[in-house]
């Protein structure tokens, strides 16, 4: 009667016959299926496949890939900062206003003062880092909440890009212009100086002692704090970092457009921080990488263009990033009550 209900597979008795390799293909397995950029990888390729066998004339053109990686290009430089300060547990809402704020300034000393354009980018940075730093201070030296923080901050900067140029500035110049227009290899600069970012961040933050330190600090800042993490520190560099790479996204928006526009970059954040979620950073800090945000941005861009070739309306492009929003979150919290 035992013996009836004992499995008399094939599967089974193989498993029977060596546990050892059967246990370590089930943690292997187990290990890819937790592997968010592994799973990203998956579905831009059945994204990819698919569009492209439904629309062989329209999405796997040369154009449109082009196209796809340059749309992907500003949220890319902004997400390898958000990873970074959400590795570190914090998170900033204002990168949307300070990539207008920066884009401003960097028309207003070009197309307006008649500065050269290199001077013009270093102000766009200036600004962009200066306003990280203000955030930092906030919610380091004072003590407010970075949601908090950077929900006001968002305002202010945005009231501060209609103060300055009003409607905007256009056009700003011939020589500016070409740091956001320049082809290379048949893409756009935006997009080299994506990949340089991004390539840079992520071996910083695998590599390097010190960007690993934010790993501590978002895992459990006390502890970190007392082996000798220096965390107010280290956070107010972190938003420094997110400010300067919205100033640079903003510099190089304006310089695309050849044209600095005040409502640029609102509603940015939510993408970003969508694409950083999704790509494995946790709301409660302490996880995630850069590569793993990279690819939240480009299944973002896949879908919203995919969206765009099937005739759906750009309104409907919000609400699918927040259900993607949502399902993200829900992802990390389903990990998290797992490992519980």
């Amino acid at each position: 009667m035992m013996a009836s209900t004992l499995p008399n597979t094939d599967a089974a008795a193989s498993a029977r016959a060596n546990p050892i390799a059967a246990s370590i293909g089930a943690r292997a397995i187990a290990r890819l299926a937790s592997s968010r950029e592994l799973t990203l990888s998956i579905l831009i390729l059945v994204l990819v496949g698919a569009m492209s066998a439904v629309y062989p004339d329209n999405f796997p053109t040369r154009a449109n890939i082009a196209a796809v990686l340059l749309n992907a290009a500003q949220n890319g430089i902004l997400v390898t900062g958000m990873m970074l300060l959400m590795i570190a547990g914090a998170f900033d809402l204002s990168i949307g206003s300070i990539l207008a704020l920066t884009g401003v300034w960097a028309g207003v000393v070009v197309g307006w003062w008649n500065w050269p354009a290199p001077a013009g980018v270093a102000v766009g940075l200036v600004v962009g880092a200066t306003a990280g730093l203000i955030n930092g201070l906030i919610v380091t030296r004072i003590g407010i909440n970075a949601l908090i923080a950077t929900l006001a901050t968002m305002t202010i900067f945005r009231g501060l890009t209609y103060l300055t140029a009003g409607t905007g500035v256009t056009p700003i110049g011939d020589a500016f212009k070409l740091y956001g227009q320049s082809v290379f290899f048949g893409l756009q600069t935006p997009f080299w100086v994506m990949l340089v970012v991004v390539l840079g961040g992520a071996w910083a933050v695998a590599r390097t002692r010190f960007f690993r330190q934010f790993y501590f600090i978002g895992g459990n800042p006390r502890a970190a704090k007392l082996s000798g993490i220096r965390v107010q520190r280290l956070t107010l560099i972190g938003f420094v970092i997110m400010g300067g790479l919205a100033g640079l996204a903003g510099v190089l928006g304006a310089s695309r457009l050849n044209s600095a526009v005040v409502s640029a970059g609102i509603g940015v954040e939510l993408s970003v921080i969508t694409a950083t979620v999704l790509g494995g950073a946790s709301l409660k800090g302490g996880e995630g990488t850069v590569l793993g945000g990279v690819l939240g941005v480009l299944f973002i861009a896949l879908v919203q263009n995919a969206m765009i070739i099937n005739g759906i309306g750009i309104f409907w492009q919000p609400v699918i990033v927040g259900f993607v929003l949502l399902l993200a979150v829900s992802l990390d919290r389903f990990k998290r009550t797992h490992r519980s």
